[in-house]
């Protein structure tokens, strides 16, 4: 049998390399903005903290179909597989539609605020572009989840490198301007990435579809009759995904926005800070998705003991990742900072919030480990519940306690925002983890 530990961290690190170069593009967009101008970088950095709830709430949405998938490969029901799959076109395209009107209706917000003008015009202009690539990522997440239910991961991670080579000349293009591009300043990154999204969903398609492992599955896959039962089990699945990353993104997104009240340099500053943090928070995220796939091919064959162990193995590794993270972050802050060629100013600002970056790597590591394990148990209705009360109840209502008054401690600015986030997280592990009990114990 082969080690547990190995085949978890085959199947997630093609995961990680994916992420990490989704994560990887919008630091690309983040300095390449930076270039044009301070305003630039802060417009993409704060319209950003928009457009990522809407981004993983959709993502998230999608993702009902890795445990589901992988509930019947592990229990080789190919028709169920196949049904699941073609009835989550009809799926995609809902998602897709809701919440491209949801992030229009969104954009209003950065005029609301007390920005500077060109924050807000560069920012509305820059979701504008991002909107249209909605539908595109949805249909990317139903080629995605067919891929990795099967366990293979590394297709998309081939694709995702492709396509950040597209993005660097594409931002070039459309930041820049060129003979056939207009100068868009920070506002044509969002350009670029719709673009690439089209060039990731095409070849991601080709793929499946030649794919001696997948094109048994994509060959039949087609807009057959809706089936409302089908979709009626994907909204109950899906959509408290969505939410619980909605509540978490938006949670750093009101953050960013509450930061930014505190001006241009403050705004610039916590986007380094939640741009390094992001980059880390890849690794614990992809191993946990790798584990939603293997609890869900364990629970698929009726395997009990080895959805429990999976559970064990994804804490293990993802603590180990979480230490080594948390030490990298605080000893070489400086140099993550410096990164984005900040000014003094901002630098200074930066590297005083990754100290509390780095020390919330352990409370948010676990806290995604388990909630992607209860995932693989089909469990999304009590964690985003716990979500809820954990983020929004207690970490953003003390972060700005922290931050704007003198009620417990001296005023902490921008500083006291992320103390909040270290609370709120670790109050969400510790619910996790007595939720993940509940399910062992009444085995649901």
């Amino acid at each position: 049998m082969q080690n547990p530990y190995r085949r978890l961290i085959k199947l997630a690190w093609p995961i990680w390399i994916t992420q990490a170069i989704q994560t990887l593009m919008v630091t690309i967009d983040l300095v390449m903005s930076a270039q044009v101008s301070d305003a630039d970088m802060a417009a993409v950095g704060t319209a950003l903290s928009i457009w990522h709830p809407v981004f993983f709430f959709a993502l998230g949405c999608m993702m009902v179909l890795a445990p589901l998938l992988s509930r019947s490969y592990g229990s080789s029901n190919n028709k169920a597989f196949q049904h699941d799959l073609n009835q989550s076109l009809w799926f995609a395209l809902l998602v897709a539609i809701i919440f491209t009107v949801c992030l229009f209706a969104a954009m209003p917000l950065l005029s609301l605020l007390s920005l500077d003008k060109p924050l807000v015009e560069i920012g509305q202009q820059y979701l504008t572009y991002l909107a249209l690539g909605i539908p595109f990522i949805c249909f990317i997440g139903a080629f995605r989840y067919l891929n990795e239910s099967l366990g293979q991961t590394k297709p998309l991670m081939y694709i995702s490198i492709f396509g950040l080579l597209c993005n660097i000349p594409l931002n070039y293009l459309f930041i820049y301007g060129s003979a056939i591009t207009p100068k868009m300043g920070g506002a044509g990154c969002g350009i670029a990435t719709t673009i690439v999204n089209i060039i990731v969903l095409v070849s991601l398609y080709i793929f499946s579809k030649y794919s001696r492992h997948t094109q048994q599955f994509a060959k039949n896959l087609r807009f057959e009759k809706i089936e409302i039962a089908t979709q009626l089990k994907l909204i109950r699945l899906g959509c408290p995904i969505g939410l619980t990353l909605f509540l978490e993104i938006a949670l750093f997104a009101a953050v960013a926005l509450a930061i930014a009240t505190h001006g241009t340099n403050a705004a610039a500053a916590h986007q380094i800070a939640l741009n390094v943090v992001t980059n880390f928070y890849m690794i614990p995220l992809s191993i946990g998705m790798a584990a939603t796939v293997l609890i869900g091919q364990s629970i698929g064959k009726n395997d009990q003991y080895s959805a429990k162990s999976w559970v064990k193995y994804t804490l293990i590794v993802s603590i180990a990742f979480s230490v080594l993270s948390t030490t990298t972050i605080i000893l070489f802050r400086s140099v993550f900072a410096s990164m984005f060629e900040p000014s003094q100013q901002v630098f200074q600002l930066a590297i005083a919030l990754l100290v509390w970056a780095g020390i919330f790597q352990l409370p948010d590591v676990i806290q995604t480990s388990f909630s992607s394990c209860l995932r693989g148990y089909a469990d999304t209705q009590v964690p985003f519940v716990l979500v809820l009360v954990s983020y929004w109840l207690l970490g953003f209502p003390l972060g700005m306690i922290l931050s704007e008054t003198n009620w417990i401690i001296p005023q902490q600015g921008p500083e006291g925002y992320w103390q909040g986030l270290l609370i709120g997280l670790s109050c969400t592990s510790i619910l996790l983890y007595l939720r993940l009990k509940r399910v062992w114990n009444h085995q649901i």
